[in-house]
């Protein structure tokens, strides 16, 4: 409970069904990114970037929620900026 900020088991109890969601959230894009390199060609292509555009601007808005969240933020949306930057370079 420590490293999500949450103080209590009600408090844990409450952001539950969210957390739960945003897990199915990043293991859609993962799979999105996966199937993308699958298929390859445009399409594949179109895939991978929009997914990991999608990574990097969920990023960019949890940075915007304060200092605590930078780490986070920046643990979050260094990979998939790597790889869009090895995409346009290639």
């Amino acid at each position: 409970m420590k490293r999500f900020g949450v103080a209590s088991q009600a408090d844990a109890d409450t952001v539950r069904p969210m957390a739960f969601n945003q897990g199915f959230y990043n293991l859609f894009l993962a799979l999105g990114i996966v199937g993308g390199l699958i298929v390859g060609g445009s399409a594949g292509h179109a895939v991978v970037i929009f997914a990991c555009l999608s990574i990097v601007g969920a990023a960019v808005v949890l940075a915007t929620g304060g200092r605590t969240y930078f780490r986070a933020a920046v643990t979050q949306g260094v990979t998939p900026l790597v790889a869009l930057v090895i995409a346009a370079l290639f």
